[in-house]
This record gives C-alpha cells, structure tokens and sequence, in this order.
C-alpha cells in the first residue's frame, strides 16, 4: 500500500505520467551539443531549472531535454562542471520559511502561520535528511532561520 501526499492538498495517490518514448525526436534541428550550450549559458544567467524547463517548453517547443540529450536538465549542467548549491524544491522551502518568519515579526499572533511555519521546517528537515543520505548537499548543511539572510534566498 502506497500512502498518499504529506505536504500537498492532494489526498489521494494518483499523479500525472510522463509519456513513455523510446526514441529522440528532431526539435528544430537542436542537437545535444545546442542544447547543453543553451542549457550552460540560461544557468549562468541565473535561472533555476523549472524556469529553464519552462522557457525550453516555451520558446524552443521542447518538452523533456531527456528526450534529445538523454540526461536531464540537472545532471546535464552538472556534467558540464555546473554546481547546484541545494536542490530547487530544498531552496524554495526554505525561502518560503523566510518569508513567513519575516511575517511573524510584523505580526506575532497569526498563529495559522506560525503553524505553516512548524510545517515546512519540518518538511525541509526530513528533505535535508534524504539529501544527505544521497549526498546532494554536504552533511554539515543545517536549516537555521537565524543563519539564513534574504541574501542568500
């Protein structure tokens, strides 16, 4: 038995499939040389992977990069010697921590809040846990809000 979401308004277990495809299809001519310089070049600019997925789905009619380049977006950039400091969903977490904080200084009795807050450091402490395990960020990474500025967010 598979349990359903812990952090999503969704219940039950049921999630959208990518479509299975055995071959490359041609995108625009785009080979997987293109494609990695265009990839390097959108991380250097600053943006994040669903932003560059995004704007590949948008601008170029590619839908998966896997499909063309057989790597994906991350362990692409990560090939070409890219580092990505934390994960996307691990980073978006904890800004999002941050900015409830900020909230709960203008306005400590909004305890629905304050409540949301308990929960996503939860959620970042038990996704911190699997990443070290899978050493995707380094085992003296630790979640402080007093450590973290809007700076590094």
């Amino acid at each position: 038995m598979i349990m359903g979401r812990m952090y999503s308004l969704g219940r039950g277990i049921s999630s959208s499939v990518t479509p299975y495809r055995k071959n490359s299809y041609d995108f625009k001519g785009i080979t997987s040389e293109n494609l990695s310089k265009i990839i390097i070049k959108l991380f250097k600019s600053g943006l994040t992977p669903s932003q560059i997925g995004m704007k590949f789905r948008d601008e170029y009619a590619i839908v998966d990069v896997r499909n063309i380049s057989n790597y994906n977006l991350v362990s692409l950039a990560k090939k070409r010697g890219l580092r990505i400091e934390i994960p996307e969903d691990l980073f978006f977490l904890v800004r999002r921590a941050v900015v409830i904080k900020k909230h709960l200084k203008r306005f400590p009795k909004d305890l629905s809040n304050k409540y949301r807050l308990t929960q996503i450091e939860s959620h970042i402490n038990r996704l911190s846990r699997y990443y070290k395990r899978k050493n995707k960020i380094p085992d003296n990474w630790s979640y402080k809000l007093s450590k973290i500025s809007d700076t590094n967010v």
